[in-house]
């Protein structure tokens, strides 16, 4: 029985492989029988026979990917060329800008950050969790709002729109702050 199913899981991994091709119903059948395989290793063997049979996709399926990239023509490469965002800026607006954005990024942000994270130690400690509770949620929160605010910071298209994330954490954490 584990030996028809691992087989399976091996002809399962073929199918998958046969549909990178672009035949979207081999590769689904081969997903199914895949899953069915596994689920036959569940029932009768438990934790282990998912194990084994994880393993044997797995190997199979790097197998195929170690044969294609082996038999894989090499790429051309083309010559580096250098990007012009790494490049100092020759006005004095555009590194003016640059700063602005910087501060808005890193100090801006992390000031509003470490706000709203605070707002929510006090919210906490008004709902009465302990104050090692709340310093150890603080210190995990402010590094991930943090992170939070870069992220959407960046991927706003210029300086004024990057006022936005933190005003809005540094209003909410306000805004907590006084129901606390």
């Amino acid at each position: 029985m584990i030996a028809a199913a691992l087989l399976l899981i091996l002809v399962a991994v073929a199918l998958v492989r046969l549909g990178w091709g672009g035949r979207r119903g081999v590769a689904g059948a081969g997903w199914a029988l895949g899953i069915a395989a596994l689920l036959m290793l569940a029932a009768r063997d438990g934790a282990w026979g998912l194990a084994i049979g994880t393993v044997t996709g797995i190997a199979a399926a790097l197998a195929f990917v170690l044969h294609a990239g082996w038999t894989s023509p090499a790429k051309t490469r083309r010559a580096p060329r250098e990007a012009p965002a790494i490049l100092l800026p020759r006005r004095w607006h555009d590194l003016g800008r640059r700063v602005l954005v910087f501060v808005l990024v890193v100090p801006i942000a992390f000031c509003a950050a470490q706000w709203l994270a605070f707002a929510v130690q006090a919210v906490a400690r008004r709902a009465g969790a302990g104050d090692a509770d709340t310093m150890v949620m603080t210190l995990l929160l402010q590094p991930i709002l943090w992170a939070v605010l870069m992220a959407w910071q960046m991927t706003r298209a210029g300086p004024a729109r990057m006022v936005a994330p933190p005003a809005a954490a540094a209003l909410l954490g306000t805004a907590l702050w006084c129901a606390a």
